[in-house]
């Protein structure tokens, strides 16, 4: 298949919408089937340091802390981050990244109080062309979202624990986005079961590397 090397392809969504398990599906369709190699990674995180300062993010930040901080971390992360992303994307791999600058601008921008111009200028100094090559945005009602949350074995962290109104404007916000970004972001329903939801992503990316 036509398949460009550099591959940066990521996955976005509220909590509960199936990032983690359908990331980890494609993931293995692209492995066995298209026979590249990939790089699983996500956000907050992806390295040594990302990885603490994603725990500062989740576990010590709330509601009422400076929203300038919770930036500042979210970028620091991604700045460490993005320096391996790179690399792999060098060295032939299709990186899959679980939540990305989509993610900063639903939250920090539509649910939040920071500038769009701020997000945008501080991302190109990190990654000049700003944006993913595809972005699947899993689509979910946030009262399921809730209810697969509570499913959950782990603990839950103080997203996890957003209430269903919240997640609702999360979910807004994600849909203005993919309509500002059609060409890169694609919709995808997550209501159907896990297989459907699989084969609909799997038949986009082909869609795309043969386009």
């Amino acid at each position: 298949m036509g398949i460009n090397k550099d591959l940066f392809i990521t996955f976005e969504g509220i909590e509960g919408s199936g990032k983690s398990t359908q990331i980890k599906l494609l993931a293995n369709f692209i492995k066995t089937k298209i026979r590249k190699k990939v790089y699983l990674t996500r956000e907050p995180g992806g390295t040594k340091i990302s990885e603490k300062i994603r725990k500062l993010v989740i576990n010590d930040l709330h509601s009422k802390s400076n929203s300038l901080t919770e930036l500042f971390l979210l970028f620091a992360a991604r700045a460490e981050h993005y320096d391996l992303i790179k690399d792999k994307l060098n060295k032939g791999y299709i990186v899959l990244c679980d939540r990305y600058v989509d993610s900063t601008i639903a939250y920090q921008h539509y649910n939040g109080n920071i500038k769009l111009e701020v997000i945008n200028y501080i991302q190109k100094l990190i990654d000049k062309d700003q944006k993913p090559n595809l972005t699947f945005l899993l689509d979910i009602n946030p009262s399921l979202g809730k209810e697969r949350i509570s499913k959950r074995s782990k603990k839950k962290d103080r997203f996890d624990k957003e209430p269903v109104n919240r997640m609702n404007k999360i979910r807004s916000a994600f849909k203005k986005i993919a309509l500002l970004n059609k060409n890169r972001i694609v919709l995808i329903s997550n209501h159907l079961p896990k297989a459907v939801v699989q084969a609909n992503i799997q038949k986009e990316l082909l869609r795309f590397i043969n386009k």
